[in-house]
C-alpha cells in the first residue's frame, strides 16, 4: 500500500481529504522501510516564545550526560531523555552596536542578521524549517504549517519580523510565512475542506460530516488490512471524531479591524491560551503522524509579546515583567511563574508527539526534532548572549538520545543575570545548532546562514 493512500470522500460537492496513520501494509517485510524503498519519514518544527529567562534558574547547573533539569526547564521532565539543551552560545545578528531588541534573536532561526525595512526589520534569510521543508516538503500534502497560540504582536506592520518567524526563499526575495491562530483554520488548512455550492453554510455542520463522508471508504480499505492496522485505523477515526467535538466546542473566532487577515477567538488579555496550545499540539500531532506534513513552526509568543499569562493569576505583560524585573524581584518571581508556565505549554506539545504511536514500537518524538527558543536570553537587556535553545526528539537518531547539556561556555559572571554587569559570557556560534539539526534533514548542506552569523561548521557534540 502506498504511503500516500488517502481516505476521501465528499460533502455536498465538495472534495474531504483525511491521512491514515502508518499502516504495516505501507511497510516492507522487514517493517524497517515503506514499501517502495524510502526511509520513514522524519519530522520537524520549530517553536518560539518571547522575553527571554532568568538564566540563573534555567540553564542547568551540570553539563553533558548527568545533568538535571533547572526549575524553568522542569515541565520536561516526561521527555527529559529526549531533551538536549544548548546554553552559553553567542548569537551573531546582532547589527553594527545598535540593538534594536528581540528582533536579532530570530537569527537563532535563520543564521541571519536582520535587514532595516524602512522603520522596521526584515529577515536576513529563510528560516531553519523552511530549509527543511526545501529538503522533505516536498513529499507530503501540506509543505508546512505555521502556527500561533497568542496573537499579541508588539512589531506588527513593522516589517516581515512582525508578522511571521517563517521565511522562504533566498536573502533578497524571501516569503514571509504568517501563521494561523485559529484552531479552525488550521483544521481546514490541514485537512482539506473546500466547501462546494451545495455544502452546509454552517462551518460547524460541515465538521460534524467530515469524519462520516469518509467512512464508506475507510470501510471499504479494512478489507484490505490486517487485524492490527484495522485496530490502527479504526483508532484513528476515533481520536478524529474526539478532535472535532472539541473543535466544535471552541468559542467561534472574530475578525479584529486591525489585522483583517488574522482570526482569534479571544481578544490579547483574555486568551484561552491552554486549551489553544492543546489543540494545536493535537493538530500538528495529526498532521505529522499522517504524513500530511511533516515540518511546522509555532509561534508561541511573537517577539516582545505583550501578553499576559492570566490563567496562572500573572496580570502583568510578559515583556512589561522582563524589564521589571531587573530590579524588582515580585515582578521576577512572575517573570519566573511565566517562564515556567511557557515550558509546561511546550512539554504539552511535545508530549502529545511522545505518546503518538508511530511505526515499530516508536514514537513521534523519535523522529522529529523540536527546535525551540526565545528572542533573547535576558529582557531586560535585550540580550542575545546566551540565548538558550532547546531540542527535542532525536530525528530519526540523528540527536543524543539520553540528551546532554551543551554549554559553550560558564555563566561565571557575578550576576548571571546580568543585572549589574549586562556584559554575559558567551562564546560559538547558535547557528552551528541549526546546522547540526539540518544535516537530519538534508546531509548534502554545507552551511546554514550568512553575514556574521554564517555557520559551516556544525555542532557534532550534539549528534548521536
Amino acid at each position: 500500500m502506498s504511503r500516500r493512500t488517502m481516505l476521501r470522500g465528499t460533502i455536498g460537492g465538495a472534495g474531504v481529504v483525511m491521512g491514515l496513520p502508518l499502516l504495516e501494509a505501507m511497510f516492507d517485510a522487514h517493517g524497517e522501510a515503506l514499501a517502495d524503498g524510502s526511509a520513514p519519514p522524519r519530522r520537524f518544527v520549530s517553536w518560539l516564545t518571547a522575553n527571554g529567562v532568568l538564566l540563573d534558574r534555567f540553564e542547568p547547573d551540570q553539563v553533558g550526560a548527568n545533568w538535571s533539569l533547572s526549575e524553568q526547564l522542569e515541565p520536561l521532565a516526561g521527555v527529559k531523555d529526549y531533551v538536549n539543551v544548548c546554553t552559553g552560545f553567542h548569537n551573531l545578528g546582532q547589527v553594527g552596536s545598535y540593538i534594536g531588541g528581540h528582533v536579532e534573536g530570530v537569527t537563532a532561526l535563520t543564521g541571519h542578521p536582520y535587514v532595516l525595512a524602512g522603520a522596521g526589520y526584515d529577515a536576513g534569510g529563510p528560516s531553519i524549517d523552511q530549509l527543511v521543508a526545501d529538503a522533505i516538503g516536498g513529499d507530503t500534502p501540506v509543505r508546512s504549517m505555521q502556527v500561533a497560540v497568542s496573537k499579541a504582536n508588539t512589531f506588527a506592520g513593522s516589517g516581515s519580523l512582525g508578522t511571521a518567524i517563517s521565511f522562504r526563499g533566498e536573502p533578497g526575495a524571501l516569503t514571509a510565512l504568517p501563521p494561523l491562530s485559529s484552531p479552525k483554520q488550521v483544521w481546514a488548512s490541514l485537512f482539506g475542506i473546500f466547501p462546494g455550492p451545495d455544502a452546509p453554510q454552517d462551518d460547524r455542520q460541515v465538521r460534524a460530516l467530515m469524519v462520516d463522508a469518509v467512512r464508506a471508504q475507510s470501510e471499504a480499505l479494512r478489507g484490505r488490512l490486517g487485524t492490527q492496522d484495522r485496530q490502527r485505523l479504526d483508532a484513528h477515526l476515533q481520536g478524529v471524531d474526539e478532535l472535532e467535538h472539541k473543535l466544535q466546542a471552541l468559542p467561534p473566532p472574530c475578525i479584529m479591524p486591525e489585522e483583517p487577515n488574522e482570526e482569534n477567538e479571544e481578544p490579547v488579555g483574555s486568551e484561552l491560551i491552554t486549551p489553544v496550545t492543546h489543540l494545536m499540539a493535537e493538530l500538528l500531532t495529526y498532521a505529522l503522524r499522517c504524513d500530511i506534513t511533516r515540518v511546522a513552526s509555532v509561534t508561541f509568543l511573537g517577539l516582545a509579546g505583550e501578553t499576559p499569562y492570566t490563567e496562572i493569576g500573572v496580570s502583568a505583560t510578559k515583556h512589561l515583567l522582563s524589564h521589571d524585573a531587573q530590579y524588582n524581584l515580585a515582578a521576577r518571581e512572575q517573570l519566573h511563574q511565566s517562564v515556567v508556565y511557557e515550558m509546561t505549554r511546550l512539554a504539552d506539545f511535545v508530549q502529545a508527539l511522545r505518546d503518538a504511536e508511530d511505526f515499530g514500537g516508536a514514537n513521534l518524538l523519535d523522529s522529529t526534532i523540536v527546535y525551540a527558543t526565545s528572542d533573547c536570553s535576558v529582557g531586560w537587556l535585550h540580550s542575545i548572549s546566551r540565548q538558550p535553545v532547546i531540542l527535542i526528539g532525536t530525528g530519526g537518531g540523528h540527536l543524543k538520545y539520553p540528551g546532554h547539556h551543551h554549554q559553550a561556555t560558564p555563566n561565571d559572571a557575578d550576576d548571571p543575570n546580568g543585572v549589574a554587569t549586562p556584559d554575559l559570557p558567551t562564546a560559538g556560534n547558535i547557528s552551528d545548532i541549526a546546522l547540526a539539526c539540518l544535516h537530519a534533514y538534508d546531509p548534502s548542506a554545507t552551511s546554514f546562514g550568512g553575514g556574521e552569523a554564517l555557520s559551516t561548521d556544525p555542532l557534532d557534540d550534539l549528534l548521536a
